[in-house]
């Protein structure tokens, strides 16, 4: 039994059902959102909409947003969502993120061609880029403050909503906490490892979110 080729294999499956790559899992993942907003990033997932709520056990909330429901068994999108937001803060994780690719015998180079993480982050960020820009705006503006601190360092949002400028503060984080851009832990502060951008193997990501910035 080779345990690297098992943890490459499970990577790359991982990678290929990830938000990224498969449109059902990305609805799921940025869920709950109002069913117009759903209507028009998922058509043709929406047409099946009462066979979704059935199979993935989806429900409209008061204020009329689809929800995956958690109950006394927690059903198969809530476990989908959650799969990968537990994968990312562990591939946001340094310390983990390392472990895990010796435990597949990877170096970062060959990882990149499966990086989950770092497929939804481009995805993510050509999609704010279209969308709402004031989130990229505050998504730098952490970055630039978070430069060069440590994972358990931290930066008041104060500070940083000073330095966004960004019309709707709010809303632009509720954008990046969605994404997985931030992985939101603080309402007073954003600590370095809150933000997988920071992570050194995504040095060309953050060079691609200063370009969309510009």
């Amino acid at each position: 039994m080779d345990v690297r080729e098992d943890f490459k294999r499970l990577l790359e499956s991982l990678c290929y059902a990830s938000p990224a790559y498969n449109v059902i899992v990305q609805m799921l993942f940025l869920l709950p959102q109002k069913a117009k907003t759903l209507m028009q990033m998922f058509p043709e997932l929406m047409e099946k909409e009462e066979k979704l709520m059935e199979l993935f056990y989806l429900r409209y909330s008061s204020d009329g947003s689809l929800y995956a429901e958690y109950g006394s068994a927690p059903s198969l999108g809530y476990h989908l969502a959650g799969l990968y937001r537990s994968l990312f803060r562990i591939l946001a994780d340094a310390g983990k993120r390392s472990l895990l690719l010796e435990l597949a015998g990877m170096s970062e180079e060959e990882f990149k061609k499966i990086d989950p993480l770092r497929a939804w982050i481009e995805v993510s960020l050509e999609f704010l880029a279209k969308v709402d820009k004031d989130a990229l705006k505050l998504l730098g503006a952490v970055v630039e403050k978070l430069s060069g601190k440590r994972p358990d360092e931290s930066v008041s949002w104060e500070e940083v909503k000073k330095a966004a400028e960004v019309q709707d503060f709010e809303k632009a984080v509720r954008m990046l906490e969605r994404y997985s851009l931030i992985i939101y832990e603080s309402s007073y502060s954003v600590y370095g490892r809150d933000c997988p951008l920071l992570l050194d193997a995504y040095s060309d990501l953050r060079a691609k979110l200063r370009d969309l910035l510009r």
